[in-house]
C-alpha cells in the first residue's frame, strides 16, 4: 500500500508527519485511525510514559492489532503520529491565544500580565500529555525537529508582539531582549509544569503567585536601564 503523510488539520503543516502513517480516507476506517491516536495519546496521559503496548492500544481503542499494523509500521510511528496530533491542537490554541492578546493590552506590563496568564494556563492544560512527548523528544529527531518548529514559530510571534512595547525597553539590543524574556517565561513554566529534563521539580510553590510574579519580571526586566557595570 502506498504511503501517505497524515491528513492536514487547521493548524501549520509542519505537524505532518511524514511517512509515519497511513492515514485512510473513508469514514469508517477514518474513525478506527482516530480512535489509535485517542487510545495511545490516553495511555501516554495515564502512564506519564509511553510505556504500553499495540495490545493495550488495540484494547482502550477497540481496533484490532491487524488495523494498528494498516496504518502504523511501529509503535514509534504511532507515536509519532500522536505527537503531530497533539502539537497541531496546541498550535491551534497558541494561534487563538495570541490573535486574542494582539493589540488588547495598552502597556508593557498589562502585555506580560496577559500573556504569562494565558499562555501558563495553556502549558498547562497540555502539560500531562507534553511530559512524554517531551521526553520522548531527546532521544527522536524526528519529533524534536517538529517540536523546534513549532517552538520557534511561537517563540517569533511572542517576540513580536513584546516588540510593540519596545519605547518602554530601558536598554538597547530590543530582540535580544524580548527573545530572553519569552524564554525566561518558558523555562520558568516549564520547570513548574515537570516539562523537559527536571520532572522531580514539578508543582513547587504556589501557582498564582509564580504566574503573577513571572509577569512582574518580564516586565521589570524589559524596563531596566542596565546593571552597574555598564554604568
Amino acid at each position: 500500500m502506498a504511503r501517505v503523510s497524515t491528513a492536514k488539520t487547521k493548524a501549520n503543516s509542519i505537524f505532518v508527519p511524514n511517512e509515519a502513517s497511513r492515514v485512510p480516507q473513508q469514514g469508517r476506517s477514518k474513525a478506527s485511525y482516530e480512535r489509535m491516536l485517542a487510545a495511545a495519546e490516553k495511555l501516554m496521559v495515564k502512564r506519564g510514559n509511553e510505556e504500553f503496548t499495540l495490545t493495550e492500544v488495540s484494547k482502550t481503542g477497540k481496533v484490532s492489532i491487524g488495523s494498528i499494523y494498516l496504518r502504523f509500521d511501529s509503535k514509534d510511528d504511532l507515536i509519532r503520529a500522536v505527537h503531530a496530533r497533539v502539537l497541531a491542537r496546541i498550535e491551534h490554541d497558541q494561534d487563538t491565544m495570541l490573535s486574542e492578546l494582539k493589540d488588547a493590552a495598552p502597556s508593557l506590563e498589562e502585555y506580560a500580565y496577559r500573556f504569562v496568564n494565558a499562555y501558563a494556563e495553556l502549558l498547562k492544560t497540555y502539560s500531562p500529555v507534553l511530559r512524554p512527548i517531551m521526553f520522548r523528544a531527546a532521544s527522536d529527531s524526528a519529533i524534536s525537529s517538529i517540536g523546534r518548529k513549532s517552538a520557534d514559530k511561537l517563540s517569533a510571534e511572542v517576540r513580536r508582539q513584546i516588540l510593540q512595547f519596545s519605547d518602554e525597553f530601558g536598554r538597547e539590543e530590543h530582540h535580544r531582549l524580548a527573545e530572553n524574556a519569552f524564554r525566561m517565561i518558558y523555562c520558568t513554566l516549564a520547570r513548574y509544569l515537570g516539562l523537559g529534563s527536571s520532572p522531580e521539580a514539578a508543582n513547587e510553590g504556589n501557582w498564582e503567585e509564580l504566574k503573577e510574579d513571572l509577569a512582574i519580571m518580564c516586565a521589570s526586566f524589559l524596563r531596566a536601564k542596565g546593571s552597574a557595570r555598564n554604568a
